[in-house]
């Protein structure tokens, strides 16, 4: 699963669409995991505000 939010400011200065994030990270998720997708979610929200 992707790492909390610090993973989009590691990229040294590369702009990452948070859409296309979102979708990295959901598909590192198990479709049974809860907590992977909310997490993934959570991220694109705070990237969002």
């Amino acid at each position: 699963m992707f790492g909390e939010n610090e993973d989009l400011k590691n990229l040294n200065g590369l702009y990452v669409d948070p859409v296309e994030h979102y979708f990295e990270c959901i598909s590192s998720c198990d479709i049974a995991d809860g907590k992977c997708i909310s997490k993934c979610v959570e991220i694109l929200r705070e990237h969002n505000n």
